[in-house]
């Protein structure tokens, strides 16, 4: 019992001494401000600028390339995605709504679910529900305007004509 005892105030003399110090020397660690949104001049962007803006976003505040890139193998690659969404809307899997090209890409993006690319669904679903989340809602957050950029963005990278140049009405003032 006397080595139990002797121990833990031991025990309690080293817990003592690490917290001394660190709440003597540990400078506080104090986090960043989250960035704030860019204010976006629509009226001088045409639609070279809109395109940047939309692999801005991309590559940036979407996260898109965190799990759509040829490494990983966590998400299918999406570069030809404008080039391919014609056949995705022809097959019998597809569950949307949408008519055409920036509708698929749109559709894939706020409801993921409505099309799952053969092998990358969720875990235990059969590719019936895709593991991305709605980039319009939680941590991702992007605006319609983003939205329609990184559309734009995609279609340009197929090769294919931007067709989402448009701003939504909020943006307009």
């Amino acid at each position: 019992m006397n080595n139990l005892l002797k121990i833990a105030a031991f025990s309690l003399a080293v817990i003592a001494v690490y917290t001394l110090f660190s709440v003597k020397y540990v400078p506080d660690m104090k986090p960043e401000a989250p960035p704030k949104d860019e204010a976006i001049d629509l009226s001088s962007m045409g639609l070279e600028g809109f395109t940047a803006l939309g692999e801005k976003v991309y590559n940036g505040k979407g996260a898109c390339t965190l799990c759509h890139n040829p490494v990983g193998g966590r998400a299918p690659l999406i570069e030809d995605i404008a080039a391919v969404a014609a056949e995705r809307l022809k097959d019998p899997k597809y569950k949307g709504a949408a008519k055409d090209t920036e509708g698929y890409i749109r559709e894939s993006m706020i409801n993921p679910s409505a099309y799952v690319v053969a092998g990358f669904g969720a875990a235990g679903t059969d590719d019936t529900v895709s593991p991305m989340p709605d980039v319009t809602s939680g941590a991702i957050g992007l605006s319609e305007l983003e939205v329609n950029a990184v559309i734009a963005y995609l279609q340009k990278k197929a090769g294919v004509e931007p067709t989402a140049m448009k701003a939504p009405a909020e943006a307009k003032e």
